[in-house]
C-alpha cells in the first residue's frame, strides 16, 4: 500500500534531523575520536549544546561544582550517553505536536529510548560491528506513529481506539481500517531525514520475519520492552509479547546467559532514562 499524497506533502512540511547528530554519532564509533572534536562537533548546534549541559548538570550525575562547558562533560558523561543524548535530543524536538488523548507522548518517548537503549545493550554483546545504528533503528522503529501524529491525528485517533476496543496491535489496527502501516511511513519519513540504510530496514521491519540480524535485534527489543510494560505505543494486543521475543531471541543467538546479563545492564542503565528524557 502506498502513502496518501496528502501525507507525503505534509511530510515535506516537518522540519529535517539536524545532521550534527547523526555526525556525532558516527564519529563516536571511530576509534580516532577526540573530545575536542566531538565538543565542536555539538557546540555547532545551540539547541543540542543546552541539552547536554542540561543532563550533564542533573541530579542524577551530581558532578561537583556543575559543568558549563560541552568538553567537560563529555568527560563525565563518555561517549555512549552523550551519543544517546544527542540523538534523543534531536528525535524528541523534532515533533512539536501535542499529545493525542488517545496517544499521550511521554509514555510513548519512555517506549522508543528503552527499545533503543535495550537494543543497542544486545548488539554490543553479539558484536555488532556498528551496535550504535541498534540504538537508532530501536529508538526510532516507531518514528511512523509519531510522524502521524503531526500529520494526521485524527487518523492516529482512530487508529488507537480500534485498536483498544478490538484489543489489537496498532499495526492490525491499521490494516483493519484500511491505513498504510506506521513502518512504511517511518521508511517514508527516515528518507527524507537520510537516516542510514541499516536504521531505515529496522523502521521497515520491525514487525516482519527479517532475515537480518540487525532487524530482528530491533524487533526482539520492542517485544521484550512491551513484555516489560515500559511506557506505551497504542499497542493493546492480548497476546503475549514475551512468546515472539524468545523465538527471536534464538533465531540471534541471544542465550540465557546472555539475555540474564542484557537484561541486568538494561535495568542499570535504565535508570539514567529519566534525566536523559528530561534533558529534552
Amino acid at each position: 500500500m502506498s502513502l496518501p499524497l496528502h501525507w507525503i506533502e505534509r511530510i515535506q512540511k516537518l522540519p529535517v534531523l539536524p545532521q550534527v547528530a547523526l555526525k556525532v554519532t558516527e564519529r563516536i564509533q571511530s576509534p580516532t575520536a577526540t573530545i575536542t572534536e566531538i565538543s565542536d562537533l555539538i557546540r555547532s548546534d545551540i539547541g543540542l549544546t543546552s541539552n547536554i549541559l542540561k543532563l550533564a548538570n542533573s541530579s542524577y550525575y551530581s558532578i561537583p561544582g556543575g559543568v558549563t562547558d560541552v568538553a567537560k562533560a563529555l568527560q563525565y558523561l563518555g561517549f555512549n550517553t552523550i551519543a544517546q543524548s544527542v540523538l534523543t535530543a534531536s528525535f524528541f524536538g523534532a515533533f512539536k505536536a501535542n499529545d493525542a488523548r488517545e496517544f499521550p507522548l511521554p509514555p510513548f518517548w519512555a517506549h522508543s529510548f528503552a527499545v533503543g537503549l535495550l537494543a543497542e545493550i544486545a548488539a554490543r554483546s553479539l558484536q555488532f560491528k556498528n551496535p550504535s545504528d541498534a540504538f537508532i533503528g530501536g529508538l526510532m522503529h516507531d518514528l511512523g506513529k509519531v510522524v502521524l501524529l503531526e500529520i494526521a491525528p485524527d487518523d492516529l485517533s482512530k487508529i488507537v481506539r480500534h485498536a483498544e476496543a478490538k484489543k489489537i496491535s496498532f499495526i492490525q489496527s491499521e490494516e483493519e481500517l484500511g491505513f498504510p502501516s506506521h513502518a512504511l511511513l517511518g521508511v517514508e519519513f527516515g528518507k527524507y531525514w537520510k537516516l542510514p540504510a541499516t536504521v531505515l530496514s529496522a523502521i521497515q521491519n520491525h514487525h516482519a520475519d527479517s532475515t537480518s540480524r540487525d532487524d530482528l535485534v530491533v524487533s526482539w527489543a520492542n517485544l521484550w520492552v512491551h513484555a516489560q510494560k515500559i511506557g506505551s505505543s497504542g499497542n493493546y494486543s492480548a497476546n503475549d509479547p514475551q512468546v515472539l521475543a524468545n523465538v527471536i531471541a534464538k533465531k540471534i543467538g541471544l542465550e540465557a546467559n546472555k539475555l540474564t546479563l542484557i537484561e541486568k545492564q538494561f535495568h542499570l542503565e535504565f535508570e539514567k532514562a529519566g534525566a536523559i528524557l528530561n534533558a529534552h
